[in-house]
């Protein structure tokens, strides 16, 4: 048995039955077994099925946002608007798949008729992580459905409520039994299912440690991944940014889900001539604690999560780092962590090195642009970026940046018609857009005389 937690007082609000590895073998040979009956129904049909699921989920039951805020920590408008997220990633999918699963014919004029096809890649293992469970799955799922692969889906535990719904309102669209399946396991079981031969892509997201024992344990079978891991986002400001625009972008999208996002702003560097304005206008945004009139910030999702996000503020003060604003561990229930900026950070600090998925913003200056770039470009991580300046500088310096999307003069998320992949320990392969679709597909060469 698993619990599932409140992040804002820590009491039990739950429990779960893991799945065993020896149940293991099961469930991915029921996934085997659907398959070829999924496949063989038309993509038409299918994308029906998610433009249905779609609807299901933006007409959802009334308390599901609430339940989803309870186990994450989020407020109930995050909760929904992530919810409305899954839906508009449902939506897009279905209208996209048709165009991904088309193929074509090539004319080389040698006398044969050459037809590629694309079949279903297999049974998919799709493990979503936990920080924005409903975005996550629709970004797997979608795709895997409307390409014709069956799917397990290895839920958070910390989180299931949100991933149960929407699997049950895709029964309630019509999905097929066995086609999707949700299970919830522990590290051993995890192993077991990534070892499976029966899933010939696997599909993650989590930490850059945890997707490096998910690619080894598919090695053994040749199954193909697709790794979308952790951030560590650099934002650079020129000197003639626009900070009444920069500032509130970079705060909403540093602080929300209380930083727990991989692709969020992680280190903020400033060039010297703005950098005592930006740090006084960005510290006095932050938001406070949800629990405090006027707060909107939410928990950390764990408790362990919130320790060490403490302990990478103590590290960089330990080292000479100065704290504008929060940096303590909050006293009574729940998994609070104020946010907290940073100046005078030591290049030594674990927090520029490691990533803080957490709501901690160490400021850096610079001196020319070259110097940014080097310093952006030093972590082994690539996900995302952000620049903000005259829109052709802040342009020509994003080009420079080793990351897989860079942000110009805006902070938003992820959409569903753009592709996404991560360089280095980020990850490889790409979510969301054609390419997102593509990775659940196989090509197959017909070829014939004219």
């Amino acid at each position: 048995m698993s619990a599932v937690h409140d992040p804002r007082t820590g009491d039990v609000v739950g429990h779960l039955t893991l799945l065993t590895s020896d149940g293991v073998p099961e469930i991915a040979n029921r996934a085997s077994v659907a398959l070829p009956g999924w496949s063989a129904v038309a993509v038409t049909t299918r994308c029906t099925i998610l433009k249905e699921l779609a609807r299901l989920i933006a007409q959802r039951p009334a308390d599901l946002g609430a339940r989803f805020a309870l186990e994450t920590g989020k407020t109930v408008a995050q909760a929904e608007a992530e919810l409305d997220r899954a839906a508009e990633t449902f939506a897009w999918t279905a209208e996209a798949a048709g165009q991904a699963s088309a193929g074509r014919t090539i004319a080389a004029g040698d006398g044969l008729h050459r037809q590629v096809l694309v079949d279903p890649v297999g049974p998919v293992l799709a493990i979503v992580a936990s920080n924005f469970p409903a975005v996550v799955l629709a970004r797997k799922l979608g795709p895997a459905l409307a390409m014709g692969c069956t799917v397990v889906v290895k839920a958070p535990e910390t989180t299931p409520s949100v991933v149960r719904e929407i699997a049950d309102l895709a029964i309630k669209a019509g999905l097929p039994t066995d086609v999707l399946q949700v299970v919830h396991t522990d590290a051993v079981g995890s192993a077991a299912l990534v070892a499976r031969p029966e899933f010939r892509l696997i599909t993650f997201t989590g930490s850059h440690r945890t997707g490096q024992l998910v690619a080894a344990g598919a090695v053994g079978h040749l199954a193909e991944c697709v790794l979308e891991l952790g951030g560590h986002a650099p934002a650079i400001l020129l000197d003639d940014a626009d900070l009444a625009t920069a500032v509130p972008a970079l705060v909403a999208s540093k602080f929300s889900s209380a930083g727990q996002s991989c692709a969020a702003p992680s280190r903020f560097l400033v060039h010297e001539r703005i950098h005592a304005e930006f740090v006084d206008r960005f510290s006095a945004a932050v938001p406070g604690l949800d629990h405090e009139p006027g707060g909107t910030m939410g928990p950390l999702h764990t408790e362990a999560r919130r320790d060490e996000v403490h302990a990478l503020v103590l590290d960089a003060v330990d080292r000479g780092a100065t704290v504008i604003t929060g940096g303590r561990r909050p006293g009574g229930p729940g998994w609070y962590y104020p946010a907290t900026v940073l100046t005078d950070v030591p290049a030594q600090a674990r927090v520029l090195h490691e990533e803080p998925f957490g709501p901690i913003a160490p400021v850096l200056r610079f001196t020319d642009e070259d110097q940014a770039v080097t310093t952006a470009n030093a972590t082994p991580f690539g996900l995302g970026a952000f620049v903000f300046g005259g829109q052709a500088r802040a342009t020509a310096l994003a080009q420079r940046l080793d990351a897989g999307r860079v942000s110009i003069n805006c902070a938003t998320g992820a959409d569903p018609m753009s592709p996404l992949s991560g360089r280095g320990l980020s990850g490889y392969g790409y979510e969301g857009g054609l390419e997102g679709l593509a990775a659940f597909g196989r090509l197959k060469v017909l070829q014939r005389p004219v």
